[in-house]
């Protein structure tokens, strides 16, 4: 893994990105799609481990889609131009760390399905590493972009809702997702502060 300090002067284009936000829309449509990928605890512990990558691009509904696809689109695109290997190798361990940590921490939780962990770990990311380049954006943008992110999994660990989703019936809420969303995110870009410190030894 080699997490750029400085993107690139040319930026990359986002393919993966785009990849997986098409692989949610065909979860979306087509509910076959949706059962062979969702995040089943019962199912993992059966040996379909590849569910614990998968299921965060089912979604339960066209309101769940569309407002995760809201954040991970324009996240996943700005970052993965600027931070292309950051950012795939994020796609590739992000999903796995929300999901171990869900099926360790909350065995109650048989059935789980979004991007919302992993977008907020990704908008979380970027503006750790673009704050890093005060001279592009000014400090206080991102600070308020990772205020409101901590203002919203607040809310939702209070009241036990999505802020924004709806027509979700029964099914609950899970910050646990975004918070280790978070952790991912900061354990990240701590290898790329890491990698930027080794680089100016050099």
């Amino acid at each position: 893994m080699d997490p750029q300090a400085t993107p690139p002067n040319r930026p990359a284009f986002p393919w993966i990105t785009l990849v997986i936000a098409l692989a949610a829309l065909a979860a979306l449509l087509s509910a076959q799609v949706s059962a062979w990928l969702i995040y089943d605890r019962t199912l993992i512990f059966k040996g379909e481990v590849w569910r614990l990558w998968t299921g965060h691009v089912v979604h339960f509904g066209l309101s769940h889609f569309t407002w995760n696809l809201a954040v991970f689109l324009p996240a996943g695109v700005w970052l993965e131009r600027l931070w292309p290997a950051v950012t795939r190798w994020f796609y590739a361990l992000s999903p796995l760390i929300i999901s171990a940590a869900l099926l360790t921490l909350d065995p109650t939780l048989t059935r789980y399905a979004g991007l919302s962990g992993v977008a907020t770990g990704m908008l979380v990311l970027l503006a750790c590493l673009q704050l890093g380049r005060r001279q592009v954006e000014p400090a206080w943008f991102w600070v308020s972009v990772l205020t409101l992110v901590g203002i919203k999994i607040g809310v939702e660990l209070f009241t036990g809702a999505p802020v924004f989703v709806s027509g979700f019936g029964d099914i609950r809420t899970v910050p646990l997702a975004h918070i280790f969303g978070i952790i991912a995110a900061l354990v990240f870009w701590g290898i790329a502060l890491i990698a930027k410190q080794a680089t100016a030894r050099r």
